[in-house]
């Protein structure tokens, strides 16, 4: 993407959705540069499974590279779709949400907290684009609803699988406002879907009983699907994680993702 010479700095952005429920499910179409990470509640194994494409973009310098999406520690699993990294004003997405996992509490907790940690330095990005980065600004605040960054959290919580999806969204004065989701079983959600779902969107209408598909299946199903539509955008491999209502995280398929050898080794428990 153009940018002052001047002032722009490297951007890394995988485009987050607007989140919009529906019929327990939170997705919204983007015609837009996107990722593509899907959380889905199965119930019949009392887990959450998370899969994510692999492709993310440097806007600015118009370069792409391969990179994990899923991060799996203990008690805290969780995926990032939006603005990745930015070299000035400095912003590490994956940095802060590890901040909130190392914070005492459950998911939920972790979840909410990384709002808390999140929100000064996205508030210096969000306040620094307008006048240095103004193109940029204006693509982040006008393609796709405004949101620029989402973590979606993953795992048990009071005893069942949960996913807590939080975000900003960046407004047009150049301010920020919290999104947060919840997707559980006890609430009865279905899943949730972050950056490019047009062909999941179109699939689910066509297929109302689609919930009663393999989830594992299904998750790495959607993100292909998005994967054929935009692969300018959205870019193989898919990863997928699972994670049980005892924190037992699976990696069906790692993808770029390191894989831990203790986690490799508990490939041998049933999720």
């Amino acid at each position: 993407m153009p940018a002052t010479p001047k002032t722009a700095k490297s951007a890394t952005v995988a485009r987050a959705v607007k989140p919009v429920c529906a019929i327990l499910l939170l997705l919204l179409a983007l015609p837009l540069p996107a990722t593509t990470v899907v959380a889905l509640i199965d119930r019949f194994h009392h887990r959450a499974v998370v899969a994510a494409d692999s492709l993310l973009v440097y806007r600015i310098a118009d370069k792409s590279t391969q990179t994990c999406k899923i991060v799996a520690k203990p008690d805290c699993t969780f995926a990032m779709a939006g603005l990745f990294y930015k070299e000035y004003p400095v912003f590490h997405l994956q940095e802060l949400a590890e901040q909130a996992c190392a914070l005492p509490g459950d998911l939920r907790h972790k979840a909410d907290a990384f709002l808390d940690v999140a929100r000064e330095p996205l508030m210096a990005v969000a306040q620094y684009l307008p006048q240095n980065e103004p193109e940029f600004f204006a693509e982040l605040t006008n393609s796709n609803g405004g949101e620029l960054i989402m973590v979606v959290f993953a795992g048990p919580d009071a005893g069942g699988a949960s996913i807590f999806a939080r975000g900003y969204k960046l407004d047009t004065d150049g301010s920020i406002t919290p999104v947060s989701l919840d997707v559980t079983e006890s609430n009865n959600g279905g899943g949730f879907f972050g950056g490019a779902n047009q062909q999941i969107a179109a699939y689910l209408k066509k297929h109302s009983n689609w919930g009663s598909e393999d989830k594992v299946k299904a998750a790495r199903k959607f993100v292909e699907m998005e994967i054929k539509a935009h692969p300018q955008w959205v870019g193989p491999p898919v990863s997928v994680l699972t994670i049980n209502h005892l924190d037992q995280q699976k990696w069906v398929n790692p993808g770029v993702c390191t894989v831990p050898a203790a986690a490799q080794k508990g490939k041998k428990k049933k999720n």
